[in-house]
């Protein structure tokens, strides 16, 4: 409980059962493993940002193992941001060993693991992670683990059909802006509408959230979490979550819960969808 300990310390009291239902809800047990696939809407608007921070969390809290796999060519990966600082490309060897795997040890040997029990995989290669990579790597071991997080970095309406195959659950990423908000929607729309739970995670760590979010969360059909600006998000080396700002951690333990909540028949947690100004119960969308 030490992390949620040091976020109820600095809690208005009307926020502690929040927090205490939120952290509940992400320790849960799961049936089965969970795939969460996160996606953006276009380039920098803070993809392996919010599936750092949701890999981070979710290793913090739950006993089983984490996996966080970047399938994005991108700068910072989701791995960085979870906490790996070392390379974390597997051998063909490896993989071939993973495939066969009959264990739990089986299935993350050669593996990095952050300090914060992440355990991560680097698909990227050439600047590129075809994503016949994962169904190789990833799809086999996949049942070891009890939450699996891909960065599939950028993707178009037209190019998720490989996310939507090889995931239980996705989140996706958008700016903080009208335009980002709409191409969010329209995006989560598609994935829902194939039957896939989604989550929208407003991405505000390139910006201030405007004052209007708080207003578009509450009448959203979407469940919504807005991550908000944290400067370790740029500092040299990974910061650990206890030296994230409060804000940042509340996002971070929402969106944890949202998104397990809608990989379970598309459940929602009090309070899981909200920005600090409007704590709301969110809704699915129709599929």
């Amino acid at each position: 409980m030490g992390a949620l300990a040091h976020l109820v310390a600095g809690a208005v009291p009307d926020r502690v059962d929040e927090l205490l239902a939120l952290d509940a809800a992400v320790r849960a047990p799961l049936p089965l493993s969970t795939r969460v696939g996160v996606v953006g809407t276009g380039s920098g608007v803070g993809c392996s940002v919010v599936a750092g921070l949701l890999a981070a969390t979710l290793a913090a809290r739950r006993p089983g193992r984490v996996l966080a796999v970047d399938a994005s060519a991108g700068g910072r990966s989701v791995l960085w941001h979870a906490g790996c600082t070392e390379p974390a490309r597997s051998t063909p060897a490896q993989h071939a060993a993973r495939r066969a795997a009959q264990s739990g040890a089986d299935a993350v040997a050669g593996l990095v693991r952050t300090p914060g029990g992440v355990h991560c995989l680097d698909l990227t290669e050439d600047g590129t992670a075809p994503d016949r990579t994962w169904q190789a790597a990833v799809g086999p071991v996949s049942r070891f683990f009890d939450v699996v997080v891909t960065d599939h970095g950028v993707r178009t309406a037209r190019a998720a059909g490989p996310v939507a195959a090889t995931a239980s659950v996705v989140c996706v990423v958008a700016e903080a802006d009208r335009r980002g908000w709409q191409q969010g929607v329209d995006l989560a729309s598609g994935f829902a509408a194939a039957g896939l739970p989604v989550v929208l995670a407003v991405d505000a760590t390139a910006r201030r959230a405007p004052a209007w979010c708080a207003t578009a969360v509450r009448i959203s059909p979407l469940s919504v979490v807005v991550v908000p600006h944290d400067r370790a998000h740029d500092a040299p080396q990974p910061v650990p979550a206890r030296n994230l700002r409060p804000a940042t951690t509340r996002a971070a333990l929402r969106l944890a819960a949202a998104v397990l909540a809608a990989s379970q028949d598309g459940r929602t947690v009090p309070g899981a969808t909200a920005t600090d100004g409007a704590a709301r119960t969110g809704r699915r969308v129709a599929s």
